[in-house]
């Protein structure tokens, strides 16, 4: 399954609740930011 797809899966499967889907999209998005980081060759502070 493609990572786009599994991130559709989740967030499909998300709550009504707006505040839980902001929440879930904030958490995708530092995993995002911390596979760039690696990929990328950055150091953390």
């Amino acid at each position: 399954m493609s990572m786009w797809a599994c991130v559709k899966r989740w967030l499909s499967q998300a709550t009504c609740d707006k505040t839980e889907l902001n929440r879930k999209i904030i958490r995708i998005r530092k995993c995002f930011d911390e596979a760039n980081d690696v990929v990328c060759g950055r150091k953390k502070k």
